[in-house]
């Protein structure tokens, strides 16, 4: 695999921990001496129209994702591995039910069943994560269940079994984690993306996920986009920042992809 998209990601979880340990105040930073304010060596971005130190305010915007952003792949993760390998083991009717379950939430639009959840349960950054995860759920869980399903009759599963080695030993060693594991971690890696884009569009739009005076990246695009005679960096660095995320989770998503099929 490339270096370049895995150093990215965990320079991005870097930062993210990093914004954790300092701690720094990025509500009370107000300072109207400062709007508008360019690069220099105490604010490496420049501020924002409200003298808000916009290096700090993008360090700190990773707490509103990249958790979040674990915790819906994780979501994820025990769903669509539980119900997808239990679907491939299975087999017969027990396999159809729940793959028909993965296209009935499937044929619903992410968005609109993102929203959905959101307008019920609250549009909290949790909420919003773990309705992001169960979104995707369909997905991971039919292409698990697809692989497994051509596994389960392999010679190494009936060597396994043939060694006294449990059904569940036998789903979770041998396939889920031995033939499965590549594709899992594409799949998270494209919904990591994924969220990132719908966090940050949806903060943009206001409503959901992170508000002001909390930043994520959506929002400091949203609130400094268009202001004149402003610092071009509020905005145009947290939109480069999406961007690159972005691109980093999908270039090493389909590194695994080329691993998989390689």
């Amino acid at each position: 695999m490339s270096r370049l998209p895995v150093a990215a990601m965990v320079s991005l979880i870097g930062v993210w921990l990093y914004s954790l340990l300092a701690g720094y105040d990025v509500v009370s930073d107000v300072s109207p001496g400062r709007a508008g304010l360019g690069p220099s060596a105490a604010h490496w971005l420049g501020c924002d129209h409200l003298g808000r130190d916009v290096w700090w305010r993008m360090v700190t915007a990773t707490e509103a994702f990249v958790g979040h952003g674990a915790l819906a792949c994780f979501c994820c993760l025990l769903l669509g591995g539980s119900l997808g390998g239990l679907s491939g083991w299975l087999g017969g009717a027990s396999s159809q039910v729940l793959r028909y379950l993965f296209s009935v939430v499937a044929s619903l639009p992410r968005l609109v069943l993102v929203l959905l959840i959101c307008a019920i349960y609250g549009d909290a950054p949790v909420v919003l994560a773990l309705a992001a995860g169960l979104a995707y759920v369909p997905t991971l869980g039919e292409a698990i269940a697809g692989r497994i399903e051509d596994l389960r009759s392999a010679d190494f599963v009936e060597a396994a079994q043939a060694h006294g080695m449990s059904s569940a030993a036998v789903l979770l060693r041998e396939l889920l984690w031995g033939n499965c594991r590549v594709l899992i971690g594409r799949h998270l890696l494209y919904l990591f993306g994924a969220f990132l884009v719908l966090e940050s569009t949806l903060s943009y739009i206001g409503g959901f996920g992170v508000e002001e005076p909390q930043p994520s990246w959506g929002n400091m695009l949203s609130f400094e986009f268009g202001i004149q005679d402003g610092n071009a960096l509020a905005w145009l660095a947290p939109a480069l920042a999406i961007w690159l995320t972005v691109l980093a989770a999908t270039l090493a998503a389909g590194q695994l992809n080329e691993i998989e099929h390689g």
